[in-house]
C-alpha cells in the first residue's frame, strides 16, 4: 500500500488542492507542465522556492520516475528514496530548470561579482 500523502499537510504554509495534491512555495508553473505532459495530478507533495527548482514527493517509485519523465528535458531530474514514514517508502524527484543549450542554471544566484570586479557568475552560469 502506498503512503497517504495527506499526512504531509502539517502547517499553514502547505496549500491543499483536490486529489491530495499538496504544495509549498511557488509551484504552479511546474504543476502546469506536469499536467500538460500527461502526468496524473494526484497524491503528491510539491516543494519549491520558485519555478526553477524543487522536489516532488510521491508515494511510489514508479510515480517518481513518471514525474521525472514528464519534466525532462526542460528540467534536470533525480529520483531517489526520500525516506520511510510509518513503515512505507516515500520517493522524491528533484528538478532543476535547464537552459536551452542543456546546461543547468543556478536557481538562486544569477549574477555574482567579487569586490575586485571579477565576475564569477553571469546569467546563472559560472564564468571561467
Amino acid at each position: 500500500m502506498a503512503y497517504d500523502m495527506s499526512q504531509f499537510a502539517t502547517n499553514r504554509f502547505i496549500k491543499m488542492h483536490p486529489n491530495t495534491v499538496l504544495t509549498h512555495g511557488s509551484t504552479e508553473p511546474v504543476l502546469s507542465i506536469l499536467d500538460v505532459r500527461g502526468f496524473a495530478l494526484h497524491d503528491l507533495f510539491l516543494i519549491g522556492f520558485n519555478d526553477n527548482c524543487g522536489t516532488l514527493v510521491l508515494p511510489t517509485e514508479s510515480r517518481a520516475e513518471n514525474a521525472a519523465t514528464a519534466l525532462e528535458p526542460a528540467y534536470e531530474t533525480r529520483v531517489y528514496l526520500f525516506g520511510s514514514r510509518d513503515g512505507e517508502d516515500v520517493w522524491a524527484t528533484d528538478y532543476t530548470r535547464r537552459a536551452l543549450d542543456g546546461t543547468t542554471l543556478s536557481a538562486f544566484i544569477t549574477n555574482l561579482t567579487l569586490k575586485d570586479g571579477c565576475q564569477v557568475i553571469q546569467d546563472g552560469r559560472w564564468v571561467r
